[in-house]
């Protein structure tokens, strides 16, 4: 492995350079983002100043300064993702690996991303499913509400970010319909995984049956941007991985909006608790189908879990790696969503409607991915 000298490591990732890795949209303004400094990296209309938790830095340590990109809202239409930059200390370590990057010809950033080696991450999170993309080779779009979480990630992937593998959107995407109308954003105090536009999930109740209680959320003003702004932003990607808790159909309202000739996401994944969204895929063009469930790709650990292999790769709860048509795909949802949760069924009921304000009394639920591929091989 060829790394550079120290002294070179300092020309290299000076201010200037770290800054021109990654290429804007557009500029609008260079902020800092340093320890202990109160920056409004927030949902724009959260007026709440966010404290990024970036560790300390002992004043002994040498430090190299640069810049990380974010997306944020715009007030432009024509524009209504735009790129914004923000100082970042990065560590030696850090600043080892940028150089590990550079000497393997992997700092070119966006300009290698193509549609085909492309994944958005949609419902970023605390970016566990990234984390698998970019060790797979793939360049990621990881796009995230809560500014909490954002914030987070800067500091866990500054490496890829900087390199431009992974690009950053700190915005807020609206279910289907005029983004304009969604100005109210529900982040729960039980798991961030709940965060939505939707109370029934934002703000359920810590504990079974989780019904609505909006002392389990905290409800923020936000400018929602509609998912077209992503694809006119970033262009359209291989994968499209949506988790992003009842606002997936206003991506599939977006895909199609796509003018004649353009191509989709090869495959797409969404978290699934209605016919509904078999039914949108369909008439999007998505022959094949999978119905993953979750609950197998859970750790016993943290409790935490991933949406696990996707496309080809990802297992059908009946068929595994096949892929369903249409019409089977939706008579196993519907069948799902009319039974009782049974451990030993293959594919078992006792789903929770993302919609519904009274829950089920249960002590755990089943949920499922809905896989889908516009190509379809039995």
């Amino acid at each position: 492995m060829f790394i550079l000298q120290r002294p070179c490591l300092w020309a290299l990732l000076s201010f200037a350079v770290v800054e021109s890795l990654v290429a804007p949209v557009l500029r609008k303004s260079i902020r800092k983002l340093e320890p202990g400094l109160d920056v409004a990296v927030a949902l724009k209309g959260l007026k709440a100043p966010l404290r990024h938790p970036l560790p300390a830095v002992n004043s002994t340590q040498r430090v190299v300064k640069g810049t990380l990109p974010l997306f944020v809202p715009s007030d432009d239409e024509k524009h209504p993702i735009i790129q914004e930059k923000f100082q970042y200390n990065f560590t030696l370590k850090q600043a080892d690996d940028l150089n590990y990057s550079k000497s393997h010809g992997l700092l070119n950033g966006p300009a290698a991303c193509t549609s085909l080696n492309t994944i958005f991450d949609v419902g970023f999170y605390d970016g566990a499913d990234s984390r698998i993309y970019l060790a797979g080779g793939y360049c990621v779009i990881g796009v995230e509400a809560d500014p909490d979480l954002v914030a987070q990630a800067l500091q866990n992937f500054a490496v890829p970010i900087a390199a431009g593998q992974l690009q950053m959107a700190n915005v807020a995407i609206s279910p289907k319909g005029d983004s304009a109308t969604w100005t109210i954003f529900y982040r729960s105090r039980c798991s961030k995984e709940w965060n939505s536009f939707y109370d029934s999930v934002g703000c359920r109740a810590c504990q079974p049956p989780h019904q609505v209680d909006y002392n389990a959320c905290e409800q923020v003003k936000v400018t929602a941007t509609d998912c077209g702004g992503l694809f006119a932003t970033f262009g359209v990607p291989h994968y499209l991985k949506l988790d992003i808790e009842g606002a997936e159909s206003g991506c599939f309202e977006a895909m199609g909006r796509f003018p004649t000739g353009t191509q989709l996401p090869a495959f797409v994944s969404t978290e699934i608790t209605e016919l509904a969204y078999i039914d949108s895929l369909y008439a999007l063009g998505y022959r094949g189908f999978k119905l993953v469930r979750q609950d197998r790709l859970v750790s016993v650990a943290t409790r935490s879990s991933t949406s696990g292999p996707w496309g080809d790769n990802a297992l059908d709860c009946r068929v595994g790696q096949a892929w369903r048509d249409y019409g089977a795909i939706r008579s196993e949802m519907a069948l799902i969503l009319g039974k009782a949760l049974d451990p030993n069924d293959p594919c078992p009921g006792g789903t929770l409607n993302i919609h519904n304000k009274t829950h089920k009394p249960a002590a755990y639920y089943m949920w499922y991915d809905l896989h889908a591929s516009l190509s379809f091989a039995r």
